[in-house]
């Protein structure tokens, strides 16, 4: 029953995201919360629940919760985000408490406590001799960008691909992104025209690597992530930069031509020694929608994995607030009004959520 109130809780968080106060969508969520503390109270003949993060772990009421999944680790990332260690929801909360909670969690502002919640701050102390964190973020390294643009330039010109060194420079993503206190660095800027690409994979990898370590996903497994997220549009590289940087809808065999680079870079990297099976299968998915409809390539109902899921927010967002050869960028609160709109049809609900508070968050 706890683990179950956490999901109800995260739920709710991403519903009020996503959905406007009074939405159906959140009344009924907040409806579930309600039920699900009533019957975990009457389950455990308590008169309330206590929610506490010790170091890396979710306790509830003395005991380890083992986050087995994203909306457990995405409920105790919420809770940190607003430096709140402890959570104590009890008997008789009314549903417009549990509302103010749940909007001040999803769209900013200072979450407070009331009759029957309480809250507990993280207090930050500096030790003697140490300093204040200070904001570190900083854009990526010239030498870090320009191997990954010689990358993408050698296979454009060989066709051969230096994974080692690609795989070496998501490791210092990683490491570049651990040592800032915001959630996404400042991201690479286009210089020239036929850099799109190259710096739009960039930017992709450090946003699905962002939302990865939103979900407490670590080491291999965020690296992987990372990998994907800068290959997903290798494809690209293989369609004529006429067609990449025409201005204007591209129609007929352009058309044709540019929707064949997910097939193209999954066939590419599968034949590739080295490249990752979710390299490939991100390649493949990461214009497919959630709801399984047709988009491209054609499938039949299949639904992509959550590193496709996750690629596919990251990819529309920055393809949307990036200067582009034959675009300008849009605003954040655009291109975020975008995914809002189009999750549960094109992109996944929970992802859209937790990406616009990741995003929101960086630039607050």
């Amino acid at each position: 029953m706890t683990d179950q109130l956490i999901v109800q809780l995260a739920a709710a968080v991403n519903m009020r995201t996503l959905y406007p106060a009074n939405h159906p969508r959140l009344v009924s969520a907040i409806e579930q919360i309600l039920n699900g503390l009533d019957q975990l109270l009457a389950q455990t003949h308590k008169e309330a629940v206590t929610f506490l993060i010790v170091g890396q772990d979710l306790v509830a009421d003395d005991t380890i919760v083992r986050k087995t999944t994203l909306s457990q680790q995405q409920f105790v990332d919420i809770l940190r985000r607003h430096g709140i260690e402890r959570l104590t929801l009890a008997a008789g909360l009314e549903p417009a408490e549990i509302d103010e909670l749940i909007t001040s969690l999803a769209i900013g502002g200072t979450p407070k406590g009331s009759a029957h919640i309480v809250l507990g701050r993280v207090d930050v102390t500096v030790k003697e001799g140490e300093s204040p964190e200070t904001d570190d973020t900083q854009e990526l390294s010239v030498e870090q960008l320009d191997r990954v643009r010689e990358a993408f330039s050698r296979f454009r010109n060989e066709g051969k691909l230096p994974l080692a060194q690609m795989e070496e420079m998501v490791w210092s993503f990683i490491d570049s992104l651990s040592r800032t206190t915001r959630s996404i660095l400042p991201l690479a800027k286009l210089k020239e025209h036929d850099e799109y690409t190259f710096v739009h994979s960039v930017n992709v990898s450090l946003l699905v690597l962002a939302q990865a370590r939103s979900f407490g996903i670590q080491g291999q497994m965020l690296h992987a992530l990372g990998m994907a997220g800068l290959l997903h549009d290798i494809g690209k590289l293989m369609v004529p930069l006429k067609v990449l940087n025409k201005a204007g809808k591209l129609e007929g065999e352009e058309w044709e031509m540019m929707k064949s680079h997910t097939e193209q870079g999954a066939w590419y990297l599968s034949e590739t020694e080295g490249a990752t099976p979710l390299s490939i299968v991100v390649a493949y998915e990461h214009h497919m929608r959630y709801d399984g409809q047709p988009n491209y390539p054609e499938s039949k109902g299949r639904i992509p994995n959550l590193a496709s899921r996750m690629t596919a927010v990251a990819d529309t967002y920055d393809a949307m607030s990036t200067l582009r050869p034959y675009q300008q960028p849009q605003l954040r609160s655009a291109a975020l009004e975008v995914l809002t709109k189009r999750s549960e049809t094109f992109y996944d609900p929970m992802i859209v959520a937790n990406f616009i508070r990741i995003v929101n968050a960086s630039a607050g």
